[in-house]
């Protein structure tokens, strides 16, 4: 049986950058959805599930993944092939702090584009990397 499409979203921690993800999953009909950690250090996914169930984010479900390659974009790249043997498609959602500094591409955007490189090429997978815009928030909150 076909599964159907998954969108996934990359969680690091439950902060202000999955507000992005939030809004745009929901739109993603058809789409089963989940946010995916990488448990790269046991404390921080231990944190980071309850900091999880304390948000009560019930349309996406906190799946922690064993690493299984040395970098997250390799890990990555092969939690997609598993889900790609199982549906047609698998969306893969990266937030990001996008500073409004000229400096951050050199700096902090690099994990999107790496994920992007590695699925580049499997057929059924997309990578969509989310900035989140933190000098935008804090306009907002003035």
């Amino acid at each position: 049986m076909v599964r159907p499409p998954l969108a996934m979203v990359l969680v690091a921690a439950a902060d202000r950058r999955l507000l992005p993800a939030l809004a745009l999953t929901p739109q993603l009909a058809g789409y089963e959805r989940r946010a995916v950690h990488i448990a790269i250090d046991p404390a921080e996914s231990t944190r980071l599930g309850r900091d999880w169930m304390s948000l009560a984010l019930d349309g996406l479900p906190l799946h922690i993944e064993e690493p299984t390659a040395p970098t997250i974009p390799l890990i990555v790249r092969d939690l997609v092939r598993r889900e790609l043997a199982e549906r047609p498609a698998v969306t893969v959602i990266v937030p990001e702090m996008d500073l409004g500094r000229w400096w951050q591409p050199l700096l902090h955007r690099g994990m999107g584009r790496a994920v992007a490189w590695e699925l580049d090429g499997i057929e059924g997978a997309t990578t969509v990397v989310l900035p989140m815009r933190v000098d935008l928030v804090r306009a907002l909150r003035r």
